[in-house]
Parts: C-alpha cells; structure tokens; sequence
C-alpha cells in the first residue's frame, strides 16, 4: 500500500492508467511465480508485494483489482499474494503442485484482464519501479513482517508445535482448494495445524493477522449471510402470484409489482420525437422476407414466446397502470399456471395435483402461432404426467399421511417444481446453445451452481425484478417465419376485414385485443377454443394435431433479424410499443443502454447499421445518434453474423443484453438455486428435469416424445434437434459423423397400435411367425439349445442342487442381524437371486469370473447380472413407439453390453473344443493349485453343453448368437418373476398361501416340489403386470377379440398382449383371478424361448424354497421397488417401470432392492 501526503492509503498501482494496472497486474504475478521456488524468506518478500493494512484504493471507491480475487469491499488481490508467499516460504512442496498454483494465478489474472497497455519491456520497468516503493512503504509500515516470515520458517523449521511435514506437504492444497473453491480434505487436519501454528506466533505480528483474517473469511464464508432457504412449508413451493422468492423481500419480482428501470436517462430528450407510425414504416416495416442465416427453427421463436409472455404481460387499456407487470419476474410458467389464485385455481383439477386437460392460463398463447399454443399445451401435460409419476413412487412415504386438499396441494407444488425444472433446463441446454451455436457441444451455459472461493461466494437465489428496457429489448418480430406471417395475417384481416394494416389504429386494436380477452377469461381454460382444435370427451386434443404442428413449426425457418424486417400487421403492435416506451415508461436512449452495459456507444447513424437506406432514414428521423431512441435502436440494429459463438444474430446490443438478463433470471431465482434440490423435488423428479434426453444435450425431446407419446421416432432429429430446421442439423451431425445415429426423415403419423384382450388371439400371435414378429429380434435356435441343455447328465437335478446350494450360501454371507437378538435376519432378496442367477449363467456357459485364480478374468456376478439386465429391457419394450423417450437409452446401453458378452461368449467357444483348449485346462490347473478352485478351463456341465453345439456344425458366429440370446432371456427373468410373485404372498390377505409354501418348503418329496411350483406359478399369473414383447403384422390378419368380433390388422400395425389377456382371460378357467394351488394355467416367463423356460420352471421353484423355509418370512418395512405407469401404445394401456434406487426407470428391477425379513433357526 501507498500512504498519500494526506495520509491516505491507496493501492500501490493507484498511480497508473486502467490499462497499464492490468499490465503490471499481470508483471505482478509474474514476479510472484518465480519467486515461489523454496528459498529464504527474505528473498521472497522482495517480490515486492505491499503490506496490506487497510482497504485497497480510497475509501469509498471500487477496488479496479479483478473482482474473482476479491476477498471482500477492504482486501483486493495484494492480500491474496500476501497469502501465497507466505505458504510458498513453506518449503517442503512438490514442483507440480506449484505448477498448480502458478497455472491458477496466471489464468485467474489473464481471464480477468484485457491485454496491457504497456510494451513488455515498458511493463517490466515500471513494475520494478513499483515494487521497489512498494517495499520501502511495506518496510515503515510495518517493520516486523519480514521478521514474522523469518520466525515462522525458524518456527517451522526447529520447533515442535506442528507436524511440519503435514502441514507443509498440504498448504499448497490449501491454497489451491481456497482459491478454485475446491474441498478441503478435512481428514489431513489441516485446519487444526494452523490453528496451533498460529497460537505460537506472537499476536502483534503482521503474517499472524494476515493468517487470521484469512481463517477468519473462510469460516465465515462458509455460510450465507443472512440465510438464503428456510425450512417452512409455507416458502417450500412457488406462490400463484411469483411472491416469496426472496424470503426477504416477498414481493420482489412478485404479479402485479411495477417493472424495474436499469438505465438512468440523463441525455435530453428532443421536443418532436418522431411519429411511431412513421420510424415503423422506414426502419422497421418488411420489405421482403430474408431466412435467418443460422438455420433456426420457427419453434425456437415460438418457445421465445412463451419466455417472453412468462415474465412480461403490460395492461395497456387506457387507464392502466403500464408500469406494472401482471406476471412475475421469474420463469415460473405463469403461462401454463396463471399469474394469481384464481387464475390458478381455474386450470387446476383440485385432485391429486392435477391441472385440467390441456389447459393453459395465459389467454395470449391463443392469440399467437399455433405452435407456441401447442407449446403451451405440451407443458401443461407434462405436469400431470409430473405429479401421476410422484404418486406413484411415492418417494420415502411422501404423501401417505396426506388427504384431499393437502395432498392435492402438496402434489401440485411439487410437480410445478419439476416441470418449471424442466422448463429451466431446456432454455439451458436447447435454447441457448442454439443462440449461442455452439453446435451439439456437451457444454452449456449454467448459471445456476454456486461459485465459491476464498473471496466468499457469488450471490445466488437473491431474487429478480425485470426491467422495463428488456420487455423493448425482446420484441423479435423480425425473426417470425413466413408460415407464421400467413397465419397472422390470416387471424387480424378476419378481425379486421377488409383494413389494412396502416388503417387499423392502435386504439382499435387495443379494443379488439380487450374483447378477445373477455371471451377468454369468461370461458374456463379446459374450454379454451385454441385455433379451432377439437377435443375429445376428456377436453384433450389430438395428439397427431399437436404433433403435426410441433413438425412444421420444425421445419419451417425463421426469419432474420434486420431492420425492414417486422411483418406489415405488427404495425399497430410496434405503435403501441413505441408510445408506452416513449411516454409511459421514459426510457433511455440506445447510447445509454450500451453505455450502461459496458458496451462502446455509436458515434454515428453509419456505425449503427451500416446499410446506407437504413442509417440516413435514421438520421433523418433523429438528428443525432445520441438522440436515436431505445426501441428502434434494438430493432434496426445491424445484426450479428452467423458463426462459432453466435447463432442467434440479432443486433449487438440485443445479444450482449440476452446473457445478462439471463443470469438473473435463472441465478436470482431461490427455487432454481439454493432451493433446487432432491429434498423439494423429490429424487426421481430431480432426475427427470435435469437428465438430458438420451440422443441429444437437451431435453426438448423429453417433452416432445414424453407428452405426445408414438407420435416420433426415439432417434428423429424432429424431436431431439427441434430449434433447428433439419436441413441445418443434418449438416452437423454429419460434420460431426454422427449422422448414421439419427431419422432425419419427416416423421410419419403415428403406427396403429390394436390392444388384443383374448387368450386364444394372443396364443396366435405369440406362435404363429408366418403373421406376426418381435422387434427387435432375439430369435434363436430354441431347438438346439434345447438339445444342448438335454445332453448334460441329469440336468435338472442340476440345476435344482446348484440353485439350492448357492442361494442358502449366500443368503447367509449377506444377510445381516434385523434384531439385538440376532433372532432375526434381513437380506435384499433381489440381491441373492442376481448373484446366484449370473452364477448358474456363467457356469452353464463356462464364463471366467474374477476371483481365486488371481486373474483379472470375465464379470463378477453382479456385473454380468447387470449386463445381461439391459438388453432383455431393450427387448421387451425397445419396441414400443410410445416408448420413444426410453428407447435410445434402452438401446444404447444393449448394444454397449452385446458387444462385452460377444467377446466374452467367442473367446470361450474357442477354449472348449479349439487350438486353446489344452493351454486353458493347463492353465486352470495350476490356477487350482496356488489359489484354489477357479473357472478359466469348462466345467463338466458346459463341456457338454458345449459338444453338443459344436456337433451342430454351425459356425461359431452363429452359436455366439445362439448362446447370447438364451443368455439374455434367461438370466434376468429370474429377479422379474420372483419379485411380482413374493410381493402377493406377502399381501396380508395371502397369509394362509405364504404359510402352505412354509410348510412346503421343509417337504422333499416329488408330489410337494409339484405343488411348490404350481403354486408359484400361480401367484406369479395372478400378479403379472409386465407384458411380453411387442408383435409386428407381416401379414394383414383378422384376430378374434372378445364377445366373437375380430380386429383387422394391417401389415406394419403393432400389436399389445396385455398380461390380463395373457393369463387371466375368462377362456382359460371359470375363475380366472381365483388362485388354484392345483392349477396348470400357462405362464410364460421372460421372453418364453423354451431352453430357458425350461431352466426357469426348475430354477425359480428351488430359489424360492431356501427363502419359504424361513418362518417369519415378511416384506421389510422399506417395502419393494416402485412401479410407475408409463405411456402404452393405446390410450387405456399403460406399461410398467421399476424405479431404481437412484431414481432411474427400467422394464425390470435393475439396481433396486426388495428386503425381506425372516427368522434364523
């Protein structure tokens, strides 16, 4: 620091230029680098860093130190370097954590600074001038800082107060974690060593108040001040009105709260501003119509409209109060939601958090394109299919205590969370990205995490107030489509016939705008007649409809913004704009608005927009560039070209301006930061609006493929890609070769889907493949794999032995005591049924598992569990097109796994019977022999097994997929089935049933092994909800459906089999729900190939019996996995997911858990 004549302290680079600061800024930390080699203290401190006693700069003033560094108003970046030189005298580090930190400070400095005015030589002068005042100041300030460096190292060095070499080793961790925000490994004690350290300096000396200062600052900015989230119910879900955002201020940015001003308007306004009508007709009146120079999309500017008109809606009748906004400053889809009670009250259902069908709460939507109502109608389902979703997982018991109105709300609240989530992230990770074309990257804009590091924490969830110069700055009526122009056209000439636009005044408008309101808001929204879409007997429309709006709005390229580029009927629109801008609100000029966002100001009509017949319209109108007014200052701007880091093109100033505002709407909102989190969410809702739809970085494909299901292919660049035409995403995908992966075709209606209801249509379809076919194929040769299975001696003795042997042993390695008395024993029953599945599997197959023969080998069980899970979920709904938010993944992660097991499943053909055969024997042997029994050479059963495929003669390409297949429907089924049938032994209405299986299960004899398996197959009949694999018409057929009418079926059609029709039709037995012990009702497990039916029909009967053995046997109180009911390929079927323990949804329980307890004998 630098002590003025006066007394005053400064910054010691207080005497230069901004631009040369920033130079010797960077001289600066320069000079620290290479000084931070270990050496004497001495020569450290001649870096020449200034003592810090007080604030950096005068009081009073901002500190023009770069703000990332910044500890709070008092300390600025020498206090920080202070800190650095200090741990650098600490002399035990490694060459590459100093790296670390000489990289931090260099980027840090470089990221915040713009090049240095000074000529390095100059720069390197002048910093040495610098520094060599800096230390005489330092010195008669305070003559003991380099005595207190000095006695810390002679500290350090020769007492012991600290474990010097932990300590010492750490710091510079410390440093780094500090100033990147990084975790501090509190298990190092670090915190605890400097505390000590500390205690031994003398108090008076300068480095212990640097050190507790800077201890001081972290353990205070570890918290907020004040607090930021409160734990009441009343402030957990966003009001009707926006209120309650900031706890501290209910009402900022609040429904009905007047629009803030950003910019002071200082530069006199000329007495004869020129008339609205006439700048509309000579600067923005369109001529012809230009495409948009980036390939946008019409649905980006229609998803525009619903941000915009969310956070922006001005009463302009005569009287009103335009200075107030009637909806809230926050993205809150007040537009789907309605902007107070009653607006909220009216779309809601008032049952289980539902919102009326296809209702919105903004009458405007209406008065817009089609595609943004469609838009609006798609949020608005996806909240029910929101809040169905939480109920049925019902995460941790939320909602059991929970009735009427309260569960009601608590649903609605909820659900608002998730779809506003949802909203957030595809504005994130759609929409942004395409204005800023960056071109299918994985990274984006996120505004929303908390940034943290020794200088305490950016504010975050503080609230948001939108100004009245964004609502001008967001007027993009340039970029409508010609589709959109048409339509507009078409919907003002019929309220205005036979006018033109340049004779409609703007009152008259103003007053047919104010009749369609009223006819609106006098009609309930699940009414709302939206362009003349039907609904049906629930108030829903067609989802075809909406989709085909959503695909030509796709395709459909948007215009570009440019002056001259407003359609003719926004004329009287643009009129209004100007006059409330002009009169009501008084804004600032175009000069001042770049002025105050840090933007150079025009000098000159010319510099404005370059284009000779725009600039002197303008000059002519306003005289003065300074005098060139905010409205048409935004909207003739010259535009932005199209490249890297531009895509959407609008004028300068609007794209400087588009950033800013939204970092505060998304940064400021509490329910998008400190509040956004799995505590309020749930977990599962957490997860459905911030994971990106598989296929794309965004999650427009989610809404789009979520609520208008079957209507496009899981891969069409329509639903994944939609802010874009397709033209323009086909040239990406195949710069980037990814092409190959995606349906660029125009998407065809949706596939006609029949629900088939009786047992002996489904027998056919499931037999005959002369009609019928699944998809995708998991076919294969049942006949020899069933030889195969046949030639291994006694083989269901086998499997049962096997089975028994396993599951008891590893119920009892992974069991643990439920009860002090050790009486009691719980275990994931999930668990050991995987295991000794993926066991059974690897030894039918001979796959080598890691494990005693110490060689890093194969899949461990539970892996190859999980590995042969994913591609039988593929299987079985992979088909399905209603599916189509599910299906890449679904397909994505089978093929990953195919192609592990391909390996596995070729390497182990070629060791049975081929050239390595002798080399693997000899090598199990000696595996044997050091570390006992292992698995690399087949074993007994698979060598037969074995023999019998190769006598086949078929190549081995062809086995692998004999072998693979079987694998696939054989090994996962086993948790599937036997997790439905204990689930309704378990029901307390079958206590009787669980106790017979008790009672079975200590019984050898054949005659109870044949009622054990009946009786499990019967309950597994009587609680089956998954349905077997989709079937595809080859042929047009006739089927026969209940009551003797037939269903005519067309080639392509698709075909359900729903579980009911499949085991509990009234043709199979006159009491088809009635469980019957002695029954033999058919029941088809996994995909029904009958090899592993067969192992199945053996396998589940002698897992079940070492479980029903066990008295007491119960569900845990955590109960068994959720089940949540997806869209089915017909509007009365639905199809089931397993959630997982960590939120995920799959056809089968995948990563999920289902606990039982049962007694120890």
């Amino acid at each position: 620091m630098l002590e003025t004549s006066q007394g005053e302290r400064q910054c010691i680079l207080a005497p230069f230029s901004p631009t040369k600061r920033r130079g010797l800024l960077r001289r600066l930390c320069e000079q620290v680098e290479e000084k931070l080699a270990p050496q004497p203290a001495s020569e450290l401190i001649r870096c020449g860093i200034a003592d810090q006693q007080g604030p950096v700069g005068p009081p009073g003033k901002k500190s023009l130190l770069p703000e990332c560094f910044a500890c709070s108003a008092a300390h600025g970046l020498e206090r920080h370097l202070v800190l650095l030189v200090t741990i650098a005298t600490m002399a035990t580090t490694t060459t590459e954590k100093m790296a670390q930190v000489k990289t931090f400070v260099r980027d840090k400095v470089s990221q915040t600074t713009d090049a240095a005015g000074l000529s390095v030589h100059d720069a390197r002068i002048k910093g040495q001038n610098t520094m060599r005042q800096a230390q005489q100041k330092t010195a008669s300030a305070s003559n003991t800082s380099i005595e207190s460096l000095q006695f810390l190292m002679d500290k350090l060095n020769r007492s012991g107060i600290v474990n010097d070499a932990k300590l010492l080793g750490q710091a510079p961790n410390l440093l780094i974690s500090g100033l990147t925000g990084g975790g501090l490994d509190d298990r190092k004690l670090l915190l605890e060593q400097i505390v000590t350290l500390l205690s031994g300096l003398p108090a008076s000396s300068h480095i212990s108040q640097v050190l507790s200062d800077t201890l001081i600052k972290i353990i205070w900015g570890d918290l907020p001040h004040p607090a930021v989230s409160f734990m009441g119910p009343e402030h957990r879900f966003r009001r009707p009105d926006g209120s309650d955002n900031n706890i501290q201020n209910p009402n900022l940015g609040a429904s009905g709260q007047p629009y803030s001003r950003n910019v002071q308007r200082t530069h006199p306004q000329p007495v004869n501003l020129p008339d609205p009508g006439t700048v509309y007709d000579l600067l923005l009146a369109r001529d012809d119509f230009e495409p948009h120079p980036s390939g946008i999309s019409s649905l980006l500017f229609n998803f525009a409209n619903i941000i915009i008109h969310d956070i922006f809606s001005t009463t302009r009748e005569p009287g009103a109060r335009s200075a107030y906004n009637q909806h809230s400053s926050y993205l809150d889809l007040q537009v789907v939601y309605g902007a107070n009670k009653d607006e909220q009250r009216r779309v809601r259902t008032g049952a289980l958090g539902l919102l009326k069908s296809d209702a919105i709460g903004d009458w405007r939507l209406a008065m817009m394109p089609p595609a943004t109502a469609a838009l609006g109608i798609l949020l608005s389902r996806n909240h029910n299919v929101i809040a169905k979703r939480l109920y049925e997982v019902n995460e941790n018991q939320r909602f059991d205590n929970l009735k009427d109105e309260a569960l009601d709300d608590e649903l609605f609240g909820t659900a608002r969370l998730v779809n506003c989530g949802l909203f957030l992230h595809i504005i994130l990770r759609d929409y942004i990205p395409v204005i800023l074309n960056t071109n299918d990257s994985e990274w984006f804009v996120d505004p929303l995490n908390p940034i943290k590091d020794l200088g305490g924490a950016l504010d975050r969830g503080n609230g948001n107030s939108v100004a009245a110069e964004f609502s001008v700055l967001y007027r993009w009526h340039a970029a409508v489509s010609q589709n959109d122009e048409k339509w507009m056209n078409d919907f003002l000439e019929s309220q205005f016939p036979g006018q033109r636009p340049e004779d409609v005044d703007p009152m008259e408008f103003l007053g047919a705008a104010a009749g369609l309101k009223k006819t609106f808001q006098d009609a309930d929204p699940s009414e709302w007649n939206l362009h003349g879409w039907e609904r049906d007997e629930q108030g829903k429309f067609d989802d075809g409809l909406l989709a085909q709006i959503i695909k030509d709005a796709v395709s459909d390229v948007a215009g570009a913004f440019r002056a001259r580029g407003h359609p003719s009927w926004f004329r009287p629109i643009e009129i209004l704009g100007m006059i409330t801008a002009r009169k009501d609100w008084a804004l600032c000029t175009m000069n001042e608005f770049r002025h105050f966002l840090g933007l150079k100001t025009y000098s000159s009509f010319s510099e404005w927009n370059p284009d000779p017949k725009i600039s002197q319209a303008a000059e002519m109108l306003y005289g003065d560039i300074d005098n060139l007014e905010l409205y048409p200052g935004l909207m003739a701007e010259e535009a932005k070209p199209s490249i890297p880091g531009s895509g959407l093109c609008p004028g300068y100033t609007i794209s400087r301006g588009i950033l800013s505002d939204a970092a505060a709407l998304t940064r400021g909102d509490r329910f998008y930061t400190n509040d956004f989190s799995t505590s309020n969410l749930t977990s599962s809702g957490y997860l459905y609006c911030t994971t990106p739809q598989p296929g794309s970085h965004g999650l427009m494909g989610k809404l789009i493929m979520t609520t208008l299901p079957g209507q496009f292919p899981h891969n069409s660049i329509y639903a994944l890609y939609p802010f874009r035409v397709p033209e323009t995403t086909v040239g990406i995908l195949k710069e980037k070769r990814l092409i190959e992966h995606y349906d660029t075709s125009y998407p065809a209606p949706a596939r006609h889907w029949f629900s088939v209801e009786s047992y002996s249509a489904t027998k056919d379809i499931i037999e005959d493949s002369r009609y019928f076919v699944a998809l995708p194929p998991m076919s294969y040769d049942e006949g020899l794999m069933t030889s195969a299975l046949a030639s291994i001696p006694r083989w269901q003795d086998e499997v049962t032995d096997y089975y028994s042997i396993n599951v008891n042993t590893v119920m009892n390695t992974r069991s643990i005591p439920f009860s002090n008395s050790g009486r009691q024993h719980i275990v994931d029953l999930l668990e050991v049924v995987n295991t000794v599945s993926a066991q059974f599997t690897s030894r039918l197959f001979a796959l080598p598992t890691p494990g005693s023969h110490g060689l890093h080998l194969g899949m461990s069980p539970e892996q190859l569990s999980a590995t042969l899970a994913k591609p039988l979920a593929y299987a079985m709904y992979g088909s399905f097109d209603s599916q189509g938010h599910q299906t890449w993944q679904l397909e994505e992660e089978s093929e990953a796994c195919m192609r592990r097991l391909k390996t596995l499943i070729w390497a182990r053909l070629h060791t049975v019977d081929g050239i390595l055969s002798p080399v693997f024997s000899l090598v199990q042997n000696i595996s044997n022999l050091v570390g006992g029994p292992g698995n690399i050479a087949a074993n007994d059963m698979a060598r037969h097994f074995y023999h019998t495929l190769f006598a086949s003669g078929k190549s081995n390409d062809e086995l692998v997929k004999d072998c693979l297949h079987m694998m696939v429907s054989l090994t996962a089924t086993h948790s599937l089935v036997l997790m439905q049938t204990f689930k309704w032994f378990f029901r307390e209405e079958n206590a009787d049933h669980l106790s017979a299986m008790h009672q079975l299960a200590h019984k050898n004899d054949p005659a109870s092994n044949s009622e054990m398996r009946h009786r499990l197959m019967e309950a597994y009949r009587l609680n089956a909800i998954t349905p077997p694999q989709a079937k595809f018409a080859l042929q047009a057929v006739a089927l026969p459906d209940v009551g003797g009418d037939k269903k005519f079926v067309q080639v392509g059609d698709g075909v359900y089999i729903p579980p009911s029709a499949l085991y509990r039709d009234p043709q199979l037995s006159k009491e088809p729900e009635r469980f019957n012990p002695n029954g033999s009702l058919p029941v088809r497990l996994g995909l029904g190939d009958a090899p592993s039916q067969s192992i199945l029909e053996v396998a589940l009967p002698a897992i079940a019996k070492q479980f029903f053995k066990h008295s007491g046997l119960r569900m845990a109180p955590s109960g068994s996995p959720p089940v949540v009911n997806d869209a089915g390929p017909t509007p009365n079927q639905k199809l089931p997911y397993f959630v997982s323990n960590h939120g995920l949804e799959y056809p089968l329980p995948i990563d999920t858990s289902m606990h039982v307890i049962y007694n120890v004998r």
